[in-house]
């Protein structure tokens, strides 16, 4: 069933670059782009976050494959470095990323594990490089350890929260019928089949969710499945965890 929502196929050992169907670059804000395109074999999407280091280095949050006009951009945008796994199911394309752009990847340390036995792994979140733009938590509660990435953009410290599976924001009118009878739509919420996979404690996740929305200028909210939240974000995010 999760076949249908997650990245969850089996991954050659050398899948090569395989670039799936995109959209155009999104400039989010001064240090953060994002692209959304095809979840490889299912009917949904995922999004690439990129986010500009202050030394100029490249972070992305997923792994989407570009198609040649698109990656020069990103190349000419910053040099590649860092590539963060959300977790095991989710890293369909990583070991490719590796390979072509030379990033190095991390991932959550209670899949570590798995994660090593399908891909380079340079370490866990706790091993990454330090810088004042981005914060990486794994969210409390989460079986795999799955993150929440905490972008701060501008002088004005403009936040941005990136998620991976646990929080989507599905409108059902653009889901496959299979997804809107799974519970995937309805807005930003904990998608009751992600809920039933891939959260340990509910209680603490609900903790963790509601210290985000006190975050000072929350501003948006980027799901790696679903719509971008640019409005009302901190309300809409505590509506989601009273549904949780």
């Amino acid at each position: 069933m999760m076949h249908c929502v997650m990245e969850v196929s089996v991954v050659p050992k050398k899948r090569p670059w395989i670039v799936t169907r995109h959209g155009a670059i999104e400039k989010i804000d001064d240090n953060l782009w994002t692209v959304c395109g095809d979840v490889p074999g299912a009917p949904i999407q995922r999004r690439m976050a990129i986010v500009k280091l202050g030394d100029g280095r490249l972070l992305f949050y997923h792994a989407v494959p570009l198609e040649e006009t698109a990656l020069n951009e990103v190349l000419a945008w910053g040099q590649p470095s860092i590539l963060l796994v959300g977790h095991d199911q989710h890293a369909i394309d990583a070991q490719p990323f590796r390979d072509r752009l030379g990033v190095k990847i991390y991932g959550p340390r209670p899949c570590e594990a798995k994660l090593r036995r399908r891909l380079e792994l340079e370490g866990t979140f706790e091993n990454l490089p330090i810088d004042p733009a981005v914060t990486v938590e794994s969210l409390s509660g989460a079986k795999s350890g799955e993150p929440v990435v905490i972008v701060r953009s501008g002088v004005d410290q403009r936040v941005s929260l990136l998620f991976c599976d646990l929080l989507q924001n599905n409108p059902s009118r653009k889901l496959h019928l299979l997804l809107r009878l799974l519970g995937f739509g309805g807005g930003l919420k904990v998608p009751p089949v992600a809920r039933l996979l891939f959260v340990k404690d509910r209680a603490a996740l609900r903790t963790h969710l509601e210290r985000l929305t006190q975050l000072p200028n929350l501003l948006r909210i980027l799901p790696c499945h679903g719509d971008l939240l640019t409005t009302q974000a901190a309300e809409q995010l505590r509506n989601a965890v009273a549904k949780l």
